[in-house]
């Protein structure tokens, strides 16, 4: 992906790409992406390698199927990730949902779409995953993009690490909740608005 800035792949052109380099970090990103439940070989699978062959995103090499140009990029992050990054933003009406994955050939976003055609396009995590997330919830939340009250959900996973979880609420009236923690340990508190995201980042640390 280096000229086009974005990418649309659907469930099974994914399922395929991950199934080129099995291991654990396709394993662990197949489960993040909610995937983990095809079988590999499924029908599914087979059918995004047909998609991928016919877009020129893999070919054949002996009785080997090859990701190349841009499937190939998405392939090596997706299957060699050692960071990923769980985000969504949630309003009364409307809800988005986006997985990041960073590994040393790159990092990708990809945007989940209710039809199973999902957005992909690089990004920079040279300062964390953790990092990035906050400057989503950011501007999702600073933009009221779908209005308010709108709530930021950032869950950053890593290889060698426990997942953190950090939730930022926007009230209308401009009150702000920070929730951190999962489960009966989960907290909530009241957060000056100068201070949320400060307090959000610190929260992913």
């Amino acid at each position: 992906m280096t000229d086009e800035s974005e990418l649309l792949l659907t469930d099974h052109e994914l399922l395929a790409l991950l199934a080129m380099n099995p291991g654990e970090s396709t394993t662990f990103t197949r489960e993040l992406f909610r995937l983990a439940a095809v079988p590999h070989q499924d029908v599914l699978e087979r059918a995004g390698i047909t998609t991928l062959l016919a877009r020129g995103m893999a070919q054949a090499s002996g009785d080997d199927i090859e990701p190349v140009g841009r499937g190939a990029l998405v392939a090596a992050v997706l299957t060699t990730s050692t960071a990923w990054l769980e985000v969504a933003f949630v309003t009364p009406k409307v809800d988005h949902v986006m997985f990041v994955a960073a590994s040393e050939h790159g990092s990708l976003l990809l945007s989940l779409d209710r039809l199973g055609v999902h957005q992909v396009r690089p990004v920079d995590t040279s300062d964390g995953v953790a990092h990035l997330g906050v400057l989503l919830a950011r501007a999702y939340l600073q933009d009221a993009t779908d209005g308010l009250p709108a709530a930021a959900m950032v869950t950053r996973h890593a290889a060698t690490e426990s997942p953190r979880t950090a939730h930022l609420r926007r009230e209308p009236n401009d009150a702000w909740t920070l929730k951190t923690g999962n489960g009966d340990a989960a907290q909530a508190v009241a957060v000056p608005a100068a201070e949320a995201f400060d307090l959000f980042s610190a929260a992913l640390a």
